[in-house]
């Protein structure tokens, strides 16, 4: 179950449901490369830790994966999973068993060898630290490593997910034993707190908070070599100064967060490219049903039809979001499937009802969900709705399960999925204990239909499953999917091989960009 909290505003393609067996990629050879000295970027925000069992964030998800890899990943550009440090992989037909098979010749940074046991080590040490992402490991029953390169995972029920937390950005990461042993006390918490022990094309070899962080190429890496020998990494909080370092050439691109609002001036500037690509990011209103104004499912729809969805995204968000086709985010079911319709209806009956709303909204540098909140408030108004938006901390926003009646009325979010599987969305904004289900929504008949899609090795049942658990939660209009929102990357014009994941939000893959 996960436990995490996390928002695609604040930091923050079909999927499979499972395959009996699958392949991974190639092997990539060593090969030399012309390379230029440093590549540099900047983070709006401090990582708030290096170490892969306990960073759930999304801001510095691009030195997590420069420097640490696991057994899948997912191809880029698409949901298909390929393997990372897996060759090949196989499951059971009961779904119990998950068999893979490492590629040849790994090695972490150091030149330590890379094996099934150094695996296990990593994953059992997920659990040992049991921090936010540890809850993708909660269903292992066993492991077995019956020779170096063969990995075992027994679990201890079917999970669909499963080969999508191991694909996922956030998924369990190879960590060198030799640190873990060398470090053992604390399971190498402080040292992995500001220093990598990874196998990835780069280390970190300076992390300092507040300022920045300096990646140096791995010598020892089994794959292809990186382009640039250095990653510099600064904090830089400010979306102005982002923007005209860019334009100095002091930055090589901006991967989030850029103001909708200035793309005209990039698409003008020869210097610049800009690229949009597909992001499960799905911006998502939660309404408050715990408030008395609030409490009626068909208050709660008069209101969404009230707002004309379609024209709302497209005004806030014009050519980088669409309106959801279904109630899971852009890929992750069939579009037939749990639809959604908010086809603009007859709110007259709002008018005269004295509702007032609290709008809250966190931080982002693109300033677009303030922009929302105030095209809602405008359009709440023209019903007779008393609207008002506010800027609100993530800590605030994080507390609101704890005291619902004290709470925001309507809270504008894009959360992301941890993978490409509708359980990695339903099971964290609709369950009953979801961590991002703000305000205590609960139905019994939404967590039991999740509940059975999880366990169900037929795609076509668990697709059912999903489907439904999606229909009821849409019905209820307490957590309204909006808006597939896209991720927009503004570069330098030089700059190649600006290669994205839909599932790893906001973040490009370093070691692929040359210039």
């Amino acid at each position: 179950m996960p436990n995490k909290i996390r928002t695609y505003v604040a930091l923050s393609l079909t999927a499979a449901l499972l395959a009996t067996a699958c392949s991974g990629g190639e092997e990539q050879e060593n090969q030399s490369v012309e390379s230029d000295d440093t590549l540099n970027i900047a983070f709006f925000a401090d990582m708030a830790t290096a170490d892969p069992d306990i960073f759930y964030d999304i801001e510095g998800l691009a030195v997590m994966q420069s420097v640490y890899e696991g057994l899948l990943r997912y191809a880029p550009g698409g949901t298909e999973i390929e393997g990372e440090l897996a060759e090949s992989w196989e499951v059971s037909e009961d779904g119990l068993t998950f068999t893979f098979t490492l590629k040849d010749d790994l090695t972490y940074a150091d030149g330590t060898p890379l094996d099934s046991e150094a695996i296990q080590a990593s994953f059992e040490r997920r659990t040992a630290v049991e921090q936010g992402p540890s809850y993708m490991l909660a269903g292992v029953d066993s492991y077995e490593t019956p020779d170096p390169q063969t990995f075992v995972v027994n679990l201890k029920d079917p999970d669909v997910a499963f080969l999508h937390y191991l694909a996922s950005a956030w998924s369990p990461k190879a960590i060198n034993p030799t640190v873990l042993e060398e470090n053992s006390a604390d399971l190498a918490q402080k040292y992995l707190d500001t220093q990598s022990a990874g196998s990835g094309p780069y280390v970190i070899d300076e992390f300092t908070r507040g300022t920045g962080y300096t990646l140096t190429r791995n010598d020892n890496y089994w794959g292809e070599e990186p382009h640039f020998s250095t990653v510099e990494v600064a904090i830089t909080p400010d979306v102005s100064s982002q923007i005209l370092a860019l334009e100095r050439g002091d930055l090589e691109l901006i991967p989030h967060g850029f103001p909708l609002a200035n793309l005209p001036n990039v698409e003008s500037n020869d210097d610049l490219a800009l690229e949009q690509f597909p992001s499960l990011g799905t911006t998502s209103l939660y309404l408050n049903h715990n408030k008395e104004s609030l409490a009626d499912a068909g208050t709660r729809e008069a209101l969404i039809r009230a707002l004309d969805i379609t024209s709302l995204v497209e005004e806030v968000y014009g050519e980088t979001a669409e309106v959801p086709s279904n109630a899971y985010p852009a890929g992750l079911l069939d579009p037939s499937l749990a639809p959604v319709d908010y086809a603009p209806g007859d709110s007259s009956d709002l008018s005269g009802q004295g509702i007032t709303l609290d709008i809250v909204y966190t931080p982002d540098s693109s300033g677009v969900q303030r922009r929302l909140a105030d095209l809602m408030r405008q359009r709440l108004a023209a019903v007779g709705v008393d609207a008002t938006p506010r800027q609100a901390q993530l800590a605030e926003v994080f507390g609101y399960r704890d005291d619902v009646a004290n709470a925001a009325d309507i809270y504008v979010s894009t959360p992301a999925p941890d993978g490409a599987h509708p359980d990695t969305w339903g099971r964290i904004v609709w369950y009953t204990v979801g961590p991002l289900n703000f305000f205590n929504y609960s139905n019994p008949e939404v967590d039991a239909a999740l509940d059975r899609g999880l366990v169900e090795v037929d795609p076509e049942a668990a697709a059912e499953d999903y489907a439904e658990a999606g229909e009821l939660a849409t019905a209820d209009w307490s957590v309204v999917p909006i808006a597939y929102v896209s991720d927009v990357v503004v570069a330098q014009a030089d700059l190649n091989g600006v290669e994205h994941v839909p599932a790893y939000p906001w973040t490009v893959d370093l070691a692929a960009l040359s210039r």
